[in-house]
């Protein structure tokens, strides 16, 4: 193990060497720099500079540190092929990467690996040598570019709700504390209450990653059709704002207009058409929706906000999502659900 760490640091050695003396090594960061940069700066444009840069320059820095390390492994283990402890940092990687990807959520990317690592293996046994160069560096190169890409998107997702979160600070309270009798849910924090059907769930803020509580105001939960996706729709996502924080109807058109102006730049939806529509199935401050086409889900479908009040004046920003359906506001379940709303504890009987 000595003796590998030695040998390590030598290759490294050597390989910072050739960098200084413009290598090829140097030749693949620099047109990898050249090229990424201006996509990410692009891709990002949406945002405030200050995260353009930050976030360009985190998706470039890590880029690069990437593409060296794999170009270092590989000049490894193509000089020594065969080496254990080499393959075991190759699969370990691509693993991970794999992993983090959630490739392992589904059937087929499990089939995938078995099959693939299958493969590998036999080659291996068998000493092809030059196949195994090939699907060690294959791995090497999906494993680090699946890495970070996941890295990117993190530090995105975590900037968006960055961003929105500041917009509005206050004093955030515990959103976790829902009360249920049998089918009625109600939360003593924000005075509201709701009757859930069967077809749907309550998602507490715990439960929630960053993208799914990113906007505006303090995530309270999320109603969503799915026993596993919140993101799955039809859903309702619940924002809450106390009194004094001053949030009004214009503040939440200008505020849903931005997440909406995000998910078309990252190319989540398409088409976006503002809608005119009267919201009758819940007392409220004010209304705005649109259409869209989901490119993630390849259907037309429709989002937008009700922004209602409880009898303290906090505001709850309902964010809904969900299918068109002709002739009606709302898809039956979306309706049921709006309709239930209350501001005034049922489980106690109080007003």
């Amino acid at each position: 193990m000595h003796q590998f760490k030695e040998y390590l640091s030598k290759t490294a050695r050597d390989f910072l060497t050739k960098i200084s003396i413009q290598s090829k090594t140097t030749i693949a960061i620099s047109a990898y720099v050249m090229i990424s940069l201006p996509f990410f700066i692009y891709h990002e444009w949406h945002l405030p500079w200050h995260y353009i840069i930050f976030l360009s320059s985190f998706a470039v820095i890590l880029g690069a540190i990437l593409i060296y390390g794999t170009l270092f492994l590989i000049s490894v283990y193509w000089n020594e092929p065969y080496h254990p402890l080499i393959e075991l940092i190759v699969f370990i990687i691509f693993i991970f990467a794999l992993w983090m990807s959630d490739i392992f959520a589904f059937r087929a990317g499990k089939v995938f690996f078995f099959l693939f690592m299958g493969l590998v293996f036999l080659v291996r046994l068998t000493k092809v040598e030059f196949f195994l160069k090939i699907l060690i560096t294959s791995i090497l190169l999906l494993g680090t570019s699946l890495l970070s890409f996941r890295g990117l998107q993190y530090v995105e997702v975590a900037s968006a709700y960055i961003l929105f979160k500041n917009k509005y600070s206050f004093e955030e309270v515990d959103l976790n504390k829902w009360e249920q009798k049998e089918s009625f849910y109600w939360n003593e924090e924000i005075k509201v209450g709701f009757t859930l059907t069967e077809d749907f769930i309550l998602f507490l803020p715990k439960d929630l990653e960053l993208e799914e509580k990113t906007g505006a105001g303090q995530i309270a939960g999320i109603i969503g059709s799915s026993d596993t996706d919140p993101n799955k729709y039809p859903f309702i996502r619940m924002f809450y704002f106390p009194a004094y924080v001053p949030f009004e109807i214009q503040e939440a058109i200008q505020e849903f207009s931005a997440l909406l102006k995000m998910q078309v730049s990252k190319q989540e939806i398409e088409d976006l058409q503002e809608i005119v529509s009267d919201e009758k199935s819940i007392l409220n401050i004010g209304s705005k929706f649109w259409t869209f086409y989901d490119t993630l889900r390849p259907r037309y479908a429709k989002t937008g906000f009700i922004l209602v009040e409880n009898l303290h004046h906090d505001k709850l920003l309902l964010h809904i999502t969900e299918n068109l359906e002709k002739g009606q506001n709302h898809e039956a379940g979306i309706e049921s659900l709006l309709k239930s709303f209350v501001f005034s504890d049922r489980l106690d009987g109080n007003e």
